[in-house]
Parts: C-alpha cells; structure tokens; sequence
C-alpha cells in the first residue's frame, strides 16, 4: 500500500476535527450481484468464456444493468462499485473506443429490445442471451481488443453488425457531482463557487453536524439559505464569522437515472480490484456527492482535492490556500508551498489494482484522507482459462466456494461457467453433459448455462 504522510508548515500543531467527507467521490456507489442477467459462451481469443449483462444492486435495491470492459481481470464477490468518468478507468486514453461502445450500449440490448433489434438488423431467431452475449463480444472489441466471437450463429451476427455500424459518440455527464470538491476561505465569507451538476430534477443540499453546530449555511449566490439547487447552479457555503476556525462539509443527493455509458471501478472488502464495467441500463437510483468545507480567521487556509489520471498512472492532488500566509506540504518527499490565493497540483504515481492511501493535513486540525485503488489498465489476454459450456441448464447455484458469479435471477439458458483470467483459483473444467467432478470430494455439480464471463474471486 502507497502510505504517502503529507507534512504540515512549520510551526503549525495539527489538533481537531479532521474533514470526514468522502468529498473525493460522487455519484452512484452499487454493489456486485451474482452471476449474469443474460448471456452466453463466447470464444475470446481461441478460449471459452461467458459473456452478457452483469447486474449491480444499489443501496435501495434498485438494479443497474453493465456489461464487462476488462475482459482479463475477474469479478470480485461483493465488490463494491463506484460510478466514474472514463479518464479514471480502463477507458482512458482511447476516446474513439468508448465513444463507440456508447453507441453500442444506445443501440443494442437492453437499450434495444432483442425483438427490434430482429427488426432493426434482420438477424431471425435472435434471443435475448444472444443480444446480451452478441453486444458483449462486440465490447470486448473496442475495450480489450479482443477478438470475441459469440459461439451462437445469431449472436455472432449481431456482434459483426454492431461492430460495422458503431460511430464515436461523446461521454456521458456524471449522474451527480459538485465540482470543487472542497472550498475553503475565511471565517464569515463566501466560500465558492461550487458547481452542480446532476441528472436529477432538483439535488437536496444539507450540512453535516459540524457544519449545523459551527452556523455554517449553503446559500445561493446573494448569499440567500438555500435548501435545494438545479443543474448548472453554482452555489456558495457561507462560513460563520468570529475568531474560530472549522471545517465541516456540504452533503447533495438526489434521485437520478444514471446515464448510458457511464463506467463502473471497483473492490472487495479486501481493496481487490474487480473488473471494471460499464453501464447498459437503469432505473432512477439514490446518488451523492460532497464538498470539504474549511475556515478559519486568519493564516494558512487550504482546501485540497484528487483526482484520479488514469492517462498519467497518478492520483492528482490539488491543494488551494485561501487563507493571508503560505500553506507548505510535504508529499512523497517533495515540500511545495502554496502562496496566498495560489493552486499546486500534485501527480502521485499509484500501482495499478494496488490500494493507495495518503493523508494531507493543514492548520487548525486539517486533515483530508486520500484513499483507493487504481483501476487503469486492461490486463493482456495470456491468462484466460477455457471453460466448455454445458449441456445441461440448471436453476441452482453450484456450491463452489469462491463461486461462479453466475445470476440466480434471469432468464438465461446458454453457456457454463466461465472465468476470465487474473485470479487465483483453478478454473473449473466441464465434464460430460456439464457435470463437474470435484477431486477428493466425490462431488458431482451441474453447471448451469447461466453464468458470468469473469469468475468471481473468493
């Protein structure tokens, strides 16, 4: 783990509250389901994989339809997901890319029903696992540069038509953020402004119990309390005068529907990547965002946010002083000051898929925590072990311990279980008819024609 200190000016005793918001994230956060909604086997590279829609369940059990764009690297059983931009995950740097596999999501299944998509391309017989599993194939394409190719005539088809007819369309805006993520300045001021951007009609705004104890108040331009904004409003948060200092944060939520095309990062209990997705379809889910707030009377006053540069393989890191003296900060051995009214920004080279935790603290008991996993790179495809589809379906998960992350809902009856390279564990091999034998066990397993392509990781 990167454990980057980052030091405070000299002279200066950090004592206080530290800033609790998770400021640096904002959007939709969803968890990893079980097993594939719909798909089936596709051969990736001259091995057999299972390909199709990935579901996400967000905290109100709302459900969030993706597809795969890190073909090598596995699914992680309950592994957290956090929406995100396509510079901070494995899309960055290739805009021609995941401006195409935007459009396929605009145009293909689950955005385009399987029966209209009979109609649209003339593919007869075409069934919803073979729009799943054809529509993942053609993802691969762009994502992984994968030669993935459906092992259903009809979902082959529609995977060459997909790839023929794809154009670049632009990203998607994010389903909720509030950009800077943290606003800092002198105590009785306005402290902004703070853009909102969001999906949503309207995004409720509140303060946290420091903010609420300090009088800090979220206010409109005029200085005017305000309770709620729209997108595109800039907003203000208004410090409480006098000679304390503060820091607390600004907290929005609204309910959205998260926009096609937008990309999925996450990790497991364990800060363990799981394979980066894309979203395929939604329905309206809970989103958050927040902003660090901090005040003081007089000195050194800085607000720092991150952001994460999957083109530079860096955590960026911006400090701002607000404040009437200079602001030094130590990061990675290296002392930068910020003068009066001043930005620095700071590139920290991370591990990919290894966690990152750093800490910048200031005056009057500053402290911003910097933590995640770097989710940049899609892995070579020299890992994936094949997985031959079986033959016989069945409606109950098999009992493997780290487990197929295959759906227990859906509808899916095509393919065996599949794993796409990068974990530990030995994949399972299709016996005759789909039975697996477990050695030493005894145990005889039926693999079920619904699971996922990436197999998850205990």
């Amino acid at each position: 783990m990167l454990a980057s200190s980052v030091a405070l000016s000299a002279g200066v005793t950090a004592a206080g509250a530290a800033v609790t918001a998770d400021a640096n994230t904002s959007g939709t956060k969803a968890v990893l389901m079980d097993g594939l909604k719909r798909g089936e086997a596709v051969k990736v590279d001259g091995k057999m994989v299972e390909g199709g829609i990935i579901q996400l369940k967000t905290g109100d059990h709302q459900t969030l339809d993706t597809y795969c764009i890190d073909l090598h690297n596995p699914t992680q059983r309950g592994a957290t997901y956090q929406e995100t931009g396509w510079e901070s995950s494995s899309l960055a740097g290739k805009p021609e890319q995941a401006g195409k596999i935007r459009w396929i999501l605009q145009n293909s299944y689950p955005q385009v029903s399987a029966a209209q998509l009979v109609k649209d391309t003339g593919i007869q017989g075409l069934t919803e696992d073979d729009a799943a599993a054809g529509t993942q194939a053609a993802i691969w394409h762009f994502s992984d540069g994968a030669n993935a190719v459906p092992q259903d005539g009809e979902a082959k088809q529609l995977t060459d038509y997909l790839i023929g007819k794809a154009v670049k369309l632009e990203e998607p805006k994010p389903t909720l953020s509030l950009a800077p993520t943290s606003v800092s300045g002198k105590s009785g001021a306005l402290l902004g402004p703070i853009t909102v951007t969001t999906n949503g009609s309207s995004v409720d705004l509140a303060v946290d119990s420091d903010g609420t104890k300090a009088g800090l108040t979220v206010t409109d331009k005029n200085g005017k309390a305000i309770t709620s904004a729209k997108s595109g409003d800039e907003i203000y948060a208004k410090a409480p005068g006098g000679g304390a200092h503060g820091t607390a944060t600004i907290k929005a939520s609204t309910s959205a529907q998260v926009s096609i095309g937008r990309a999925f990062t996450g990790v497991n209990a364990d800060n363990v990547h799981s394979q980066t997705l894309i979203l395929a379809g939604s329905e309206a889910v809970p989103v958050t965002a927040g902003v660090s707030v901090n005040w003081a009377p007089a000195g050194p006053i800085p607000a720092v946010t991150s952001k994460v540069d999957c083109v530079q393989g860096a955590v960026v890191v911006t400090a701002a002083n607000n404040g009437d003296q200079d602001y030094t900060f130590t990061l990675n051995n290296k002392t930068y000051t910020v003068k009066p009214g001043g930005t620095t920004s700071v590139p920290v080279k991370v591990e990919e898929d290894k966690p990152y935790h750093f800490t910048v603290t200031g005056p009057n008991g500053f402290k911003q925590d910097i933590q995640g996993v770097l989710n940049c790179k899609t892995d070579t495809g020299t890992t994936t072990p094949s997985s031959t589809p079986s033959a016989t379906p069945s409606s109950t998960p098999s009992s493997s311990t780290g487990g197929s992350t295959g759906s227990s809902t859906g509808g899916s009856t095509g393919g065996g279980l599949a794993f796409t390279g990068g974990g530990s564990e030995t994949p399972w091999l299709a016996g005759i008819a789909g039975a697996l034998l477990v050695a030493g066990g005894g145990a005889v397993f039926a693999l079920r024609r619904r699971g996922r392509h990436g197999r998850t990781s205990a």
